[in-house]
């Protein structure tokens, strides 16, 4: 049984619809995935409605935080409750400070000669959901680079001239919110934090796993995580944090699964 609990769809910043990306989960042959997109609940109903049998669909979302010193902190929030009020109130500000960078990040490419529309941009992105993916790919279309990782590289990453800072709750924050709602949180990419000083806040917090499955992380890294999961009490997860065809990576959908033993750890934490 193979399980993928770190995906994304188009109500993010995946190119693959939620009905998409259950046919193609179903075709490889996964068993259980979780749709967990940034900031947004919209693409769960959708899966779970078209979810061929076989298939189980986990309600989840990745929440985007930040510590102390500034560095992205991303936690996943697994079988949360899609309706919790609260959870959907902070989201709600989430998602409205999205489109806010977003206008303010093309004032500055303005500035550098780039003509690009918020129009231009809601052509790959729902508008309460816009990241700097949809932005990259807006200019990818306009010709400005070559490539998406040219624009975050040359122009939009955080050392480019058009980059712009998201508002992001604190981490400790985003655990409590996915408690609150029923569901089971959970550590992304550690591998790609700037150091783990915020692990034991988290675990303080409630955080109840850590992801060691990540496309991010080499053999050696997985089991390092896996030995700090076992040090802090944290339950192992992970997935191919999959964005689809012409996202942001490859497609790793298929190629970073988890063990079953895995999943039942975790769903009883619920």
């Amino acid at each position: 049984m193979r399980v993928d609990l770190h995906i994304h769809t188009t109500e993010s910043d995946g190119t693959w619809t939620p009905e998409e990306l259950v046919r193609e989960a179903a075709r490889l042959g996964l068993k259980a995935i979780a749709v967990t997109d940034h900031d947004t609940t919209a693409g769960i109903r959708a899966a779970q409605d078209s979810a061929p049998q076989g298939l189980e669909v986990i309600p989840g979302i990745e929440i985007n935080a930040a510590a102390l010193d500034g560095a992205d902190v991303h936690v996943v929030g697994l079988w949360i409750d899609p309706h919790d009020q609260a959870l959907q109130d902070q989201l709600h500000i989430l998602r409205k400070s999205r489109i806010e960078r977003a206008k303010s990040i093309l004032a500055l490419l303005h500035r550098l000669g780039i003509s690009l529309s918020v129009e231009d941009v809601l052509k790959y992105a729902h508008e309460d959901v816009v990241s700097r993916s949809h932005i990259a790919s807006a200019l990818l279309e306009k010709g400005v680079v070559a490539t998406k990782a040219e624009a975050f590289e040359r122009l939009i990453g955080e050392s480019g001239p058009a980059y712009v800072p998201r508002y992001k709750i604190e981490p400790a924050r985003a655990v409590q919110l996915i408690l609150d709602a029923g569901g089971v949180p959970v550590l992304a990419h550690p591998g790609l934090l700037k150091n783990l000083d915020v692990l034991p806040i988290l675990v303080d917090a409630g955080l109840v796993g850590l992801e060691v499955i990540h496309p991010s992380h080499n053999e050696a890294q997985q089991e390092f995580y896996l030995s700090l999961a076992e040090k802090f009490h944290l339950l192992p997860s992970g997935g191919s944090d999959c964005h689809g065809p012409g996202g942001k990576d490859e497609v790793y959908l298929g190629r970073y699964t988890i063990p079953e033993a895995w999943l039942h750890q975790l769903a009883a934490r619920r």
